[in-house]
């Protein structure tokens, strides 16, 4: 599988040197520095086209349109993955911010629309999307709950946008350490989800195993974020991609 890495925060060395990657994945890893490079190098690889469809519905036949988003002078990439989304959408607070670090009032909405927009266009991209999101915990009067590390409004809704939701867990027996999702829903993990229905509430780290079970239900893509804390196997796991291998 061709994938396409978004390293937005140098965590690519996970998986080992940039010309090691290379030859996994099949592409370089692309290291944008700012909300705009990444903007830019986007729009150099895909492009958004109007696609007009006739459906019946009984006896009567409606046109729909719907944007699309295809690849530019047909490259083919089989997986795109960000990691970390939470890091892009600094990169974009830092834009919108004045010398002193902080953004107007005004700002929030901006941001809101931006990181929508780019969700809006991620999710339409074909293949394997996955993006990979840092946690932070929030106190409920009821106990934690694990939220998105995103500015901004939009960790309130970012999962809509994916078919696959999964928070990771690091499970230490002894010395053996063991990398797993948890992928169904609690009040702790309010985003988890699987539009399959096929997997496992908690699994390994295995995207192999999540590209079968969107396979068998014919989806056309597969949506997937992770969302989990540093060193929690979410870049690690990128490795399942290519050779089958899990931890």
């Amino acid at each position: 599988m061709k994938t396409l890495m978004f390293d937005l925060e140098h965590g690519s060395q996970t998986l080992g040197s940039k010309e090691y990657i290379h030859k996994q994945f099949g592409f370089p890893v692309l290291q944008p520095g700012t909300w705009d490079q990444f903007q830019d190098t986007l729009g150099k690889l895909y492009k958004k086209e109007t696609v007009s469809e006739k459906i019946k519905v009984g006896n009567l036949e409606i046109d729909e349109q719907r944007m699309t988003i295809v690849p530019r002078n047909g490259t083919q990439v089989d997986a795109l993955v960000l990691d970390t989304f939470s890091e892009l959408s600094k990169k974009y607070m830092r834009q919108l911010s004045d010398r002193d670090g902080k953004m107007k009032l005004q700002g929030w909405g901006q941001l809101k629309n931006k990181l929508d927009g780019a969700l809006d266009f991620i999710s339409k991209i074909p293949g394997v999307v996955i993006c990979n999101c840092h946690s932070k915990i929030q106190t409920m009067d009821d106990g934690n709950k694990v939220i998105p590390y995103i500015d901004g409004s939009s960790k309130d809704d970012i999962s809509k946008w994916f078919d696959f939701v999964f928070y990771t867990k690091t499970v230490i027996d002894n010395d053996d350490r063991q990398y797993r999702w948890i992928t169904a829903r609690s009040e702790k993990y309010d985003h988890a989800k699987d539009r399959t229905g096929l997997l496992q509430p908690e699994m390994d780290q295995d995207y192999g195993q999540v590209i079968a079970a969107a396979t068998e239900k014919g989806f056309d893509g597969v949506k997937i974020l992770v969302i989990g804390s540093p060193g929690s196997g979410k870049t690690y796991s990128l490795q399942t991609l290519v050779n089958g291998e899990s931890k």
